[in-house]
């Protein structure tokens, strides 16, 4: 019986050293897929943390105006008709009635992305300020004011960049010179 002899041991070597080095690349990229899509999964369950918040401030926005204005539906027309003529107070009604239907159409046509922070209303005046997540939502928020019903003269204010909520904006809604345009 004769034993075969490895007369070339370096052939040997260097294929396990090969063998090793695809082992090695594969368990590596094996390792970067995993650690990707960990980082991507818990980067999406903040940002849907994050929205879930932004929603509920919202929907708590929204009850809070719903509530004022039927407070003011109800609770004004009672007290202030024993002072006015009944003509102002159907106007001022309307008037009411008018910034409500405006709230609504401005809930439900802002972008997906954005968000109300504050609204404050003086007579003839009303300032919005809210945030988004892309530049281009800017120019939609403004065109889509520009389109509410009634004449108004849109001016914006400042817009900075924070890092929780993105472009944060402010909006300037006036009545255009006190007139009365009804919907």
């Amino acid at each position: 019986m004769i034993l075969p002899v490895n007369l070339l041991p370096w052939r040997h070597t260097g294929r396990q050293r090969r063998q090793r080095y695809r082992i090695g690349i594969m368990v590596s990229v094996v390792a970067l897929l995993i650690s990707g899509f960990w980082g991507r999964g818990s980067l999406l369950n903040q940002q849907v943390v994050v929205l879930q918040k932004q929603g509920n401030g919202l929907e708590n926005q929204h009850n809070k105006l719903q509530d004022i204005l039927h407070q003011q539906q109800r609770g004004q027309p009672q007290r202030e008709s024993q002072y006015r003529e009944p003509e102002r107070e159907k106007e001022r009604q309307h008037r009411i009635l008018r910034w409500g239907d405006i709230l609504t159409i401005l809930s439900n046509k802002l972008p997906k992305s954005s968000g109300l922070t504050s609204i404050d209303w003086q007579p003839g005046i009303l300032t919005l300020a809210g945030y988004t997540a892309e530049i281009e939502d800017l120019e939609t928020i403004e065109t889509m004011l520009k389109q509410l019903p009634g004449a108004f003269h849109v001016r914006a204010g400042p817009v900075s960049y924070q890092a929780a909520q993105g472009l944060v904006y402010t909006f300037i809604l006036e009545e255009m010179g006190g007139a009365f345009v009804s919907l």
